[in-house]
């Protein structure tokens, strides 16, 4: 579930400036509250199509968490109570983590994962060998966040042992401008930047990026690069631009489109790809 849109609209609104990058919050990490989101399975062991959600918490640290040192709430499942390390402190934005009793709260999504490579032109690359590391053999989850106010959105993919409650964040993608309003005719900034766990096995494999477009039902690529091969995909759309320099060295995945124009007006999709991961703001 996609639970950040980046919208422009076309109107004569005075243009919203938009941080590139994420800075790791100096505040304490939050334990968010969050729900649990997963496909009912059968009676023959299949998926059905319907959906189960179940309360679960997030305990967030940069470092690495001692989880028996952790109380767990007695209206939660321990069996959904998960420990996430998050060495990029992403997660530890204070637009996540709320002062005690604030009645609004952030908006937080988990959901199973399963590692697979993808047939993207521009992806492709990242997995040209046939086999599978065994580092993929573990539980994987992709979580989406909301900060209050629409300050941030957030997508992760996590990692854990098999059998363990003991996550780590491989890759997140971030976006500070969840809505952005234009003049015709102004350059527009829609921002997404991403990290990779540099000791992942995962992150020195390459990347790619793509932005898309989605309005009433129809969509388009606007931009696909492939970060391995550094080349762009054919379907770049005239007057889209990345910043390849700030792409590759701190992850600066951000769209400047030079010119808004009546046919800009809707949501935007970023999407990042590791070998066999993909998240999206």
């Amino acid at each position: 579930m996609l639970l950040t849109d980046r919208q422009t609209h076309t109107q004569t609104d005075r243009q919203t400036n938009s941080v590139l990058l994420v800075e790791a919050s100096t505040s304490s990490c939050p334990v968010l509250e969050c729900w649990f989101v997963q496909e009912k399975a059968g009676r023959g062991g299949g998926l059905t199509g319907a959906t189960t959600q179940e309360k679960s918490l997030l305990h967030i640290q940069t470092d690495s968490h001692d989880a028996a040192s952790q109380k767990t709430p007695t209206d939660i499942n321990p069996e959904r109570v998960y420990f996430v390390t998050d060495p990029a402190a992403t997660l530890c934005h204070h637009s996540l983590n709320p002062p005690r009793g604030s009645v609004k709260k952030p908006q937080c999504e988990i959901n199973p994962f399963l590692p697979q490579p993808s047939s993207l032109t521009w992806v492709a690359s990242l997995t040209d060998s046939a086999l599978s590391p065994i580092y993929l053999d573990a539980e994987w989850f992709s979580s989406a966040f909301q900060g209050l106010n629409e300050q941030l959105g957030i997508s992760t993919i996590t990692r854990a042992p098999t059998g363990s409650k003991e996550h780590n964040v491989i890759l997140s993608v971030t976006s500070k401008t969840l809505s952005v309003k234009s003049r015709l005719g102004e350059p527009v900034l829609l921002d997404c930047g991403f990290w990779a766990d540099p000791s992942s096995p995962l992150s020195g494999s390459g990347f790619a990026v793509e932005w898309r477009y989605q309005f009433r039902g129809n969509g388009r690529v606007v931009v696909a690069y492939d970060g391995k091969r550094d080349r762009l995909a054919d379907t770049q759309e005239e007057g889209a631009m990345l910043d390849f320099d700030g792409l590759h060295k701190k992850g600066n995945a951000s769209l400047i489109l030079q010119e808004a124009k009546v046919r800009h007006s809707g949501t935007y999709i970023c999407s990042v790809y590791l070998p066999y991961l993909l998240a999206q703001v």
